[in-house]
């Protein structure tokens, strides 16, 4: 009985992991309350699921709340995120002028060594608090699988030494099953979204430091919100 009262007392004394917003009040429920810090999120999805925008939206509204931000742009050239960015109403100049939100252009570079990307995204999430990686896929079809792998998990270290909060971009299609399961045991959180014939769907599949409910939603975009869940 005592030996209960004590275990009792220390659940009741522990604290709740620091959590930050997805930038989706839906989402942020699902993950009961946010996202704990530090952590890495994928994002593993069909094409054409809103990965991105959902990756925008979260380092826009890290940025509006004062975090240190930083978008590595792997996909596609920086102008054309922001381009996406203004489209849905989103006022990035405005914290890309005061430098809380940086866009790291390694898709018009062809300087890029794969030892050179991973001193890059070391040393830039050293520096931030908050960042997206968008996409992996890329650097598993360019570089291979096993440094993508590599690099994923350099991100990890680094996210965690300096409590960061990452969302990682993944094309489901693109890899061998071996490596989507391994990327998705490397991040802590994993999101899965699915196109289907009626439109687009989000699921969490894994958490960690958190619960999360099993329900799929479904998923909106519109201009000024963003992703919404429906």
């Amino acid at each position: 009985m005592v030996v209960e009262i004590i275990r009792v007392i220390i659940m009741m004394e522990q604290k709740s992991p620091e959590r930050t917003t997805t930038g989706i009040e839906g989402l942020d429920a699902a993950f009961n309350g946010g996202i704990p810090i530090p952590s890495l999120v994928l994002l593993l999805g069909d094409v054409g699921t809103g990965k991105s925008v959902i990756c925008q939206q979260f380092v826009y509204i890290q940025a509006e709340l004062g975090f240190r931000s930083v978008y590595f742009c792997i996909d596609h050239q920086p102008e054309d995120i922001k381009e996406n960015m203004r489209s849905l109403g989103w006022d990035v100049k405005r914290y890309e002028s005061s430098g809380v939100l940086r866009f790291i252009d390694m898709f018009s570079s062809e300087d890029y060594t794969f030892e050179g990307l991973k001193e890059v995204v070391e040393r830039e999430i050293r520096s931030c608090e908050r960042f997206v990686f968008d996409s992996i896929s890329s650097v598993a079809f360019v570089h291979g699988e096993r440094r993508a792998y590599e690099l994923l998990q350099k991100m990890k270290k680094t996210a965690r030494a300096n409590s960061a909060v990452g969302i990682i971009n993944a094309v489901r299609g693109m890899h061998s099953r071996s490596f989507e399961v391994a990327i998705q045991q490397v991040c802590c959180n994993v999101i899965s979204l699915r196109m289907k014939k009626d439109g687009r769907y989000l699921k969490i599949v894994k958490t960690m430091k958190t619960g999360h409910t099993t329900e799929e939603f479904g998923i909106e975009i519109e201009r000024r919100v963003g992703v919404n869940l429906i």
